[in-house]
């Protein structure tokens, strides 16, 4: 007798939520890594050397986990694509004609939830974006893109019109520069991760 096994929708919503705990705990642990790292730069008491050699390690071994966060929350918005989930992520970056983008602020939006994620997610999170920002007017190359998966989303969003949104603000002192926030569901940079 050939029975298939299925899964009931609630074992996936237990899975889902012990991950998203999961990636609150490991955010957590991140900020306290680079509260460490930042503690012990500003330490004077220690001999230098010394100092020095443990930053470096921290260092070496935030970036690792860094890393392992990043697959993570990959893993996280993906499993959230596979049921009723809403993962959207906002980036706060500046860029310049040359196309050279910085991340200043992220944030991960989970069916409501909102919190920060490591500046350093957020700028690895913009460098999955493609080349899109450069040229003599490096704001109309990112309306473009927007709007290609703004339209994209708004198709497809059984009503759900507030996940995509784009805010650029064209800056004249110190340089001329723009800053921007773009929100974009998680499904975005998954697309641009592989």
């Amino acid at each position: 007798m050939n029975r298939e096994i299925s899964l009931h929708s609630s074992v996936h919503e237990v899975e889902f939520w012990k991950r998203y705990r999961a990636l609150l705990r490991m955010m957590a642990h991140l900020e306290s890594r680079e509260q460490m790292i930042r503690a012990l730069q500003e330490e004077t008491a220690i001999p230098e050397k010394t100092r020095d050699d443990a930053i470096g390690h921290l260092k070496a071994e935030h970036a690792q986990n860094i890393g392992a966060f990043h697959d993570f929350l990959v893993n996280f918005s993906s499993l959230a694509l596979q049921g009723l989930h809403r993962v959207d992520i906002s980036i706060e970056f500046s860029f310049w004609e040359d196309g050279i983008l910085r991340c200043h602020r992220c944030v991960i939006h989970v069916d409501g939830r909102s919190r920060d994620l490591l500046v350093e997610e957020g700028q690895r999170l913009l460098s999955l974006l493609p080349r899109t920002i450069e040229g003599l007017h490096p704001e109309q190359s990112l309306i473009r893109f927007y709007e290609g998966l703004e339209q994209n989303f708004d198709r497809n969003s059984r009503g759900e019109l507030d996940r995509c949104s784009l805010e650029i603000r064209k800056e004249i002192y110190p340089g001329s520069g723009f800053s921007s926030k773009i929100r974009l569901p998680a499904q975005v940079f998954l697309e641009h991760s592989g």
